[in-house]
């Protein structure tokens, strides 16, 4: 459990160790009786108890332990990416580690992909790079980079290929090459071999073992990343790291590690994102991992065992044998070291179990360790920690540019499905047209007939919209809990990209859907009205976007969500002045987006009708004018009635909008993003 201060003739080291680390989450009780869940006392059940332990630059730490013992869980604890109720310290060099920072200096790789799958691998880093390097990095290095990162994970053939045709293997180290842009020196992998053959498990492993025993990224790199003025140095500072320079990159090994230095040269491309004669630190690296291969086991320096929530071994990895023979578990000939000491934790046979046994040990042989001060002295992870928080991220409005852009060009990868909903609403027009198309002129019998013909249009478009994008949050949560969390982009950002990019769809389906419907119904009244009436239609297509995000964001699931759309759905189309007198419950109506929409159409058809054909010989009351028809459906006649509509409509969107980003803003927060 020794440890030095430093690394070698490199420099110093950087230590994070976590002290007392405990998470509790919701116990969940099975009952029948769904309101007697809501009212009784919630438990809590630890999860993870008492974990303390630690990691220096340069290690590659493998936690190790049976489905449920807390791997994932201490991953995140540990990175700061966990959320709820989390006690604990993380510290780095003596330094108490704030959530933001910790995500500026370090990384986390999910267990699953979690990226826009529609993108080639160049693209995805090229988008991800303008938001994790600095604002002032041109172009040019930000493409350079990228280049680089795709030559050293092996991608540089693949470059062109869209991230959902590549293989398993290709996509890790996708992935692995993203979490570098920013150059991070500690890096948490969740089961980063999971789903992979051995070859391709057995490569990406390899990767993180390389990319810990050499030093960082060259200082030019870095000044992209984070910015000229973090490396501004004083003439002592720099003889003193051009001292330590000529130190061995590669660290010792012994000769039982002859064949792992033989693999680390057939790496050369590795060598661009590591020969830097100025870097200072090594990086760090720490993985949960599931029935390791023993080549893969034999890669990493530093295993953790993990069993019920609890750390039962942490040193390193030839160590771990010794530990376990010195209480009466022999590592057998010819064995997986790593498939030995998961079968020894799983047995739990006997008066005690193998895990209370080891816990016991590795409890005695930490005594105090954990406790009180820390285990080395520090001086260097301030200096590391003023040149990150000099960072500055592109601006909030270049965000929505840029995932404006991002959601445009999926939209674009995925034309073909987009043409076939299309061609579906546009099979909606061509019916109303033919049903409605018998309007001739204004007379009693048209007068209804153009008002189920307005309020079809009025209910298309609200319902096409709403509907259509009810799946929204459901499929993009996995994206926007773990890029939001990781500080990559704002939510506000995110979510007003997202609005403003269904804008310009709204009002070319508008458009085009009443295009087919108004020339063969209203074309005898003009352009004008065509204007005015798409433009209203447009705004409706808005507000339903509104409706539909509203709903999106108040379910986990769009299942969920257009189930239970049909109490919103039922009331506002009672109070859409069509099937109910809307004076009969003054207010009501204005709850409705149908009203608004209905309104206004009926008010911009009508208000100019100054005769309407009434036979002499009729046996119910004639209707004369267009005023008549809107008196008698109980709509406004003022002056201003369209354009009130027309911003009542932009004031119900945007109440939908914030009430969404809201809900939206509470589940990303409450929920972790591992």
């Amino acid at each position: 459990m020794q440890e030095s201060g430093s690394s070698g003739q490199g420099g110093p080291s950087l230590c994070l160790e976590w002290k007392q680390l405990n998470y509790y989450v919701p116990a969940q009780e099975q009952s029948n009786y769904s309101f007697w869940n809501e009212c009784r006392k919630k438990r809590e059940l630890c999860i993870l108890q008492d974990a303390s332990g630690h990691m220096k630059t340069g290690d590659l730490i493998a936690i190790l332990g049976g489905s449920g013992a807390g791997k994932t869980t201490l991953l995140a604890a540990i990175s700061q990416r966990l959320r709820g109720n989390l006690t604990g310290d993380v510290v780095l060099n003596g330094m108490a580690m704030e959530r933001n920072q910790m995500t500026r200096i370090s990384s986390f790789l999910p267990q699953f992909e979690i990226n826009v799958k529609t993108f080639t691998a160049y693209e995805h880093l090229y988008f991800m790079s303008h938001f994790k390097m600095h604002r002032r990095t041109t172009k040019s290095e930000k493409r350079q980079r990228v280049a680089d990162l795709l030559l050293a994970v092996g991608l540089r053939d693949s470059a062109h290929t869209r991230i959902q045709q590549l293989s398993g293997g290709e996509r890790k180290r996708l992935s692995l090459a993203e979490e570098l842009i920013t150059d991070p020196i500690f890096l948490f992998c969740d089961e980063p071999t999971t789903g992979l053959d051995s070859f391709s498990a057995y490569s990406v492993i390899k990767t993180l073992r390389h990319l810990c025993t050499r030093r960082r990224i060259a200082k030019h790199s870095l000044t992209q990343v984070y910015g000229e003025d973090s490396f501004e140095t004083t003439s002592g500072e720099s003889s003193a790291s051009g001292s330590g320079s000529k130190s061995i990159e590669m660290e010792v090994v012994g000769q039982s590690h002859e064949s792992l230095l033989q693999t680390m040269r057939e790496l050369p491309t590795l060598g661009i994102l590591n020969n830097s004669p100025s870097g200072t630190h090594k990086k760090a690296a720490i993985c949960s991992i599931h029935q390791p291969t023993s080549d893969i086991f034999e890669l990493f320096t530093h295993i953790i065992l993990m069993d019920g929530g609890r750390i039962v071994y942490q040193g390193r990895t030839e160590q771990a044998a010794k530990f376990f023979t010195d209480l009466g578990y022999q590592l057998p000939l010819n064995c997986n070291p790593a498939d030995f000491y998961l079968k020894t934790l799983a047995d739990k046979e006997g008066k005690e179990s193998a895990g209370a046994v080891l816990r016991a040990k590795y409890e005695h042989e930490t005594d105090g360790l954990y406790t009180g001060s820390w285990l080395l002295a520090r001086s260097y992870s301030g200096d590391y920690l003023k040149h990150v928080q000099n960072f500055k991220k592109i601006r909030w409005v270049y965000q929505v540019y840029l995932l404006m852009v991002r959601f445009m060009t999926e939209d674009v990868r995925n034309i073909k499905s987009a043409l076939i909903a299309f061609g579906f609403f546009m099979i909606t027009a061509v019916t109303l047209s033919l049903m409605y198309s018998g309007i001739g002129g204004l007379t009693q019998r048209t007068v209804q007939d153009v008002g189920g013909s307005i309020f079809m249009l009025s209910n298309e478009m609200i319902f096409t919209f709403s509907y259509g994008v009810t799946y929204i949050f459901p499929a993009a949560l996995p994206i926007i809990r773990r890029e939001v969390g990781e500080g990559t982009y704002s939510l506000s950002a995110y979510y007003v990209a997202l609005v403003l990019s269904f804008v310009p769809v709204a009002f070319f389906k508008a458009y085009v859907f009443l295009s087919v419907i108004y020339a063969s119904i209203y074309y005898t009244r003009g352009f004008f009205l065509y204007l005015s009436m798409g433009f209203l239609m447009s705004l409706s297509a808005v507000a339903a976007v509104g409706y539909g995000v509203f709903l999106s964001s108040l379910f986990e699931t769009d299942k969920m969500a257009s189930e239970c759309a049909a109490p919103f759905d039922l009331i506002f189309l009672i109070f859409g002045g069509t099937y109910m007198n809307v004076d009969t419950v003054p207010g009501l109506k204005y709850l409705s987006l149908f009203f608004y929409s209905n309104e206004a159409l009926m008010y911009n058809f009508w208000i100019d009708i100054d005769n309407i054909d009434c036979p002499v010989n009729v046996d119910h009351p004639c209707i004369k004018t267009g005023l008549e028809v809107l008196q008698q459906g109980s709509y406004r006649i003022a002056d201003y009635t369209y354009w009130l509509d027309c911003f009542s409509l932009l004031v119900v969107a945007i109440i939908f909008h914030i009430v969404s980003f809201w809900l939206v803003r509470r589940y990303v927060h409450r929920s972790g993003y591992y």
